[in-house]
């Protein structure tokens, strides 16, 4: 089993918790790729996180010709997947914040992802937060790749749920992971009930590490 982690930005320096979930993840025997839609490479200055860095591959980093190139593709080789895609890009972004350009932007990425899936033979992408990355997340779905779960950590989900789609994606995910149980009461909202088995609380934790830290007195 190997599967893929999948980040709007990352490593990142308020995204240690990921870290640490992948860390966990792959201490289980399981293999994890990065991905990550851009990098923030020059903010980044814990040891860990650069270490990480080398490990990611970063979607944006392909350039606009590969965007391209991968969007004509997968037309090519799934014109009917990429139909559908398409029509699905349309649905979500008529009502979304992003607007239709920017989800033709993300169809175009999920191409891209699509292909690093199949290259490494990815059968589960794991997006963090409910928004783009879940978007490519689901179009990446939808154009023939592996099933997708993500985890909604709020309050932005909850305060923009029909401009991001948030039902939707629910419905085509394989699972959803809510950080708290007041995140998956708030899920329960916003989907139908048979959906509902789908949803699972993981908290966001600390690691020994950062619990055997010495104390570091605050400067006055």
């Amino acid at each position: 089993m190997k599967i893929a982690y999948l980040v709007n930005q990352y490593p990142k320096v308020s995204h240690s918790f990921i870290r640490r979930e992948i860390t966990g993840i792959e201490a289980c025997g399981i293999q994890v790729a990065r991905f990550s839609i851009r990098s923030c490479e020059s903010e980044l200055v814990d040891e860990a996180d650069k270490l990480e860095l080398e490990k990611t591959r970063f979607v944006l980093g392909v350039g606009i010709v590969g965007l391209l190139l991968s969007s004509i593709r997968v037309f090519l080789t799934r014109p009917i997947r990429f139909l559908n895609s398409l029509w699905l890009t349309f649905n979500i972004g008529l009502c979304s914040e992003r607007g239709i350009l920017n989800h033709l932007a993300y169809l175009a990425e999920a191409c891209v992802l699509l292909g690093w899936c199949s290259d490494l033979e990815i059968t589960q992408v794991h997006a963090h937060f409910g928004t783009n990355s879940t978007t490519v997340a689901m179009l990446c779905h939808a154009l023939d790749g592996p099933p997708y779960s993500f985890t909604v950590h709020g309050p932005e989900e909850f305060d923009k749920v029909q401009l991001i789609a948030l039902e939707e994606k629910i419905k085509r995910a394989s699972a959803i992971i809510a950080i708290s149980s007041f995140t998956k009461s708030q899920l329960y909202r916003w989907c139908e009930h048979q959906h509902w088995s789908k949803i699972h609380v993981i908290h966001c934790g600390v690691d020994k590490n950062f619990l055997q830290h010495p104390h570091t007195p605050v400067p006055e």
